[in-house]
């Protein structure tokens, strides 16, 4: 069986599934920062190495007072630390999961699977009635794409996914291609 891509997901949609998650703050958090950073499964929870699970976001990673994380992402087969942007909403929820946690904690490690967050976006996106394939990659698609559509520029959106190659990044952006063509039409189809 052949796994389809995942769907591109609009605002609208993200802010469905968000909605809908709202009554239950673990899976609503997991959901918020993914969305609103644009990192990766793996980054978020860790990755297994060598038969254990290493990195993944530490109660030390979380920067409260100026709004970051520190993830680690894979580079030249060797795992580096890069910086993250979160906003003020996800900094107030994130302060509030990790305030008795000791340093060396992983935030999202202690009460969910690494299964059960990769079913996360399916599960809310099913019960608000989306019928696409949504999975935790969608919301990375949604933010790298959705950032792009509000001004950023493709080498600071290269920073902000953590993408070695700017063709990486530009991979996302063939969605935005609908959006040109209106800019186009806006300009020239008077």
């Amino acid at each position: 069986m052949t796994k389809r891509a995942p769907d591109p997901l609009s605002e609208e949609e993200v802010n469905k599934i968000l909605d809908a998650a709202i009554s239950n703050p673990r899976d609503y958090l997991i959901l918020r920062v993914l969305a609103r950073t644009g990192i990766r499964l793996g980054e978020l929870y860790g990755i297994r190495k060598e038969g254990k699970l290493v990195y993944g976001i530490q109660k030390k990673d979380v920067d409260i007072k100026r709004k970051r994380l520190w993830v680690y992402t894979l580079k030249k087969r060797k795992y580096a630390r890069r910086e993250v942007l979160i906003d003020d909403a996800t900094v107030a929820l994130l302060q509030t999961k990790i305030a008795t946690m000791k340093p060396e904690e992983y935030v999202f490690r202690k009460d969910v699977s690494y299964r059960q967050i990769q079913r996360l976006p399916m599960k809310y996106a099913k019960k608000v009635g989306i019928d696409k394939n949504v999975s935790c990659h969608s919301f990375r698609h949604f933010f790298i794409t959705n950032t792009w559509r509000k001004g950023v520029d493709i080498v600071s959106l290269q920073h902000m996914a953590g993408h070695a190659n700017i063709s990486a990044t530009t991979v996302y952006l063939h969605v935005v291609t609908d959006d040109v063509e209106k800019k186009y039409r806006e300009i020239y189809d008077k």
